[in-house]
């Protein structure tokens, strides 16, 4: 089933930024604690503003105001072709039936307005599967390769054994973008507000996502 990402979408909205050369870690943005994009007002989850802010802080303190302004500034053309070769919006080609394909509204479709995307950039606006999120968001780990998702390790029929193949259905961004995003995102944990998510023994990179009702 589909649901709103919420934060955790500003994984792939910055790996689009980075992949297309918008921005860069060190990148800084000013948040005054608003955005205007498309008629509506972006603001923070917590309502404030940040001030200076590297690309590296705006994804550690989660902010949309930011990543508001980097989608903006990616440009519909580049984010929306961006958001497609990660897979969202289409079925992810699981073997299970019945797989949600979630809504991605693209630049041309009668429901899709410029505030979209600015509300697409941190996972509001738009629907997805969590499998299909979690294939999206692999690729950063992947060196920037998706791969198709599967349940069925192998099928038997008649003493005959068919294993699953590995696909690699797309590469959304180039293998130095995914390494530089994962490092980004393994930084941010290191943070007192996540200690909860670490693991001894293990470095880890990750996003918090929350989602709004």
């Amino acid at each position: 089933q589909t649901y709103e990402p919420g934060s955790v979408f500003k994984v792939l909205t910055m790996a689009a930024a980075l992949d297309a050369g918008v921005v860069t870690p060190d990148t800084v943005f000013t948040d005054t604690g608003a955005f205007e994009i498309g008629g509506i007002t972006i603001r923070n989850w917590d309502g404030g503003a940040w001030g200076p802010q590297t690309m590296l802080g705006c994804m550690q303190n989660s902010l949309n105001v930011c990543l508001a302004w980097v989608a903006w500034h990616t440009g519909a053309q580049k984010f929306y072709s961006y958001m497609k070769a990660f897979g969202i919006g289409r079925p992810t080609g699981l073997d299970l039936d019945l797989e949600a394909p979630g809504r991605l509204k693209v630049p041309g479709d009668t429901d899709w307005w410029e505030s979209d995307l600015g509300t697409n950039a941190f996972g509001q606006s738009v629907s997805v599967t969590p499998l299909q999120l979690a294939s999206a968001i692999s690729a950063i780990a992947n060196d920037g390769k998706l791969m198709a998702p599967h349940v069925v390790r192998s099928i038997v029929k008649d003493g005959y054994q068919r294993d699953t193949e590995i696909q690699v259905v797309s590469t959304p961004v180039r293998p130095e973008t995914a390494r530089t995003l994962s490092e980004m995102l393994a930084v941010s944990v290191q943070s007192e507000s996540y200690k909860e998510a670490l693991v001894s023994g293990y470095r880890i990179a990750g996003k918090t996502g929350t989602a709004e009702i």
